[in-house]
């Protein structure tokens, strides 16, 4: 009877070693990185380089970004992180086959979320719009014509680390929630109301000062 105690108290003890090597497994993810702390993080582009589709046509801006550690905070990455947040600035926005067009974000930022590792260096991510006060949205005026998008959870962004130590980054989202709440004479719109559009483009975000910033670990 006591060998049969001490063979299970054995198996317990194995059977409890094995579920928190499972949970741990299970919950890594992988994280922002940097070679050096704090880590302030940027990126721009040139129209062209992003797209938001909508069934009214695009929308292309110039954009600047800053990467930040919590939202609204203009605060650094102090250390690994899964989550970072994206704070973008357009200007010389086209939408719509209009010209002179704006994008107000309005108080909203991009939260990404980095969640599973595709291959070496290279990580998918969920994407959340979020905005402050609840409530705000991104506004997109051109002419006659406005959308607004609301804060939503969105996915298949994906990331690469690349030479220099930077990180590309690919949007390739669908089914993004938009509100058509103006649609003017020449807005090329099918009237107000709800609808989807999609974005893709390729952006990348640089550690300012030298060092590195890159997505490891999972």
């Amino acid at each position: 009877m006591i060998r049969n105690l001490k063979a299970l108290g054995l198996a317990f003890v194995a059977v409890l070693a094995m579920s928190a090597v499972v949970s741990s497994a299970a919950q890594a993810t992988p994280e922002y990185t940097c070679s050096t702390y704090p880590c302030t993080a940027t990126g721009s582009n040139t129209a062209g380089n992003e797209t938001f589709t909508t069934p009214g046509g695009t929308v292309q801006c110039d954009s600047h970004f800053v990467v930040e550690k919590y939202r609204g905070t203009n605060e650094d990455i102090a250390a690994a992180t899964s989550t970072v947040t994206v704070t973008p600035t357009y200007t010389n926005c086209v939408a719509f086959g209009f010209l002179n067009a704006t994008v107000n974000m309005n108080g909203c930022d991009y939260e990404f979320h980095a969640t599973e590792k595709l291959g070496e260096g290279h990580y998918i991510h969920h994407v959340a719009i979020h905005c402050t006060p609840t409530g705000n949205k991104i506004k997109i005026t051109a002419a006659t014509c406005e959308v607004e998008v609301p804060a939503q959870t969105l996915t298949d962004v994906t990331t690469k680390n690349e030479p220099g130590g930077v990180v590309k980054v690919v949007p390739t989202v669908t089914e993004i929630t938009m509100n058509v709440v103006k649609d003017g004479f020449g807005c090329p719109f099918s009237g107000t109301g709800h609808t989807k559009g999609s974005y893709h483009g390729e952006v990348t975000i640089s550690r300012v000062g030298g060092g590195s910033i890159s997505v490891s670990g999972a």
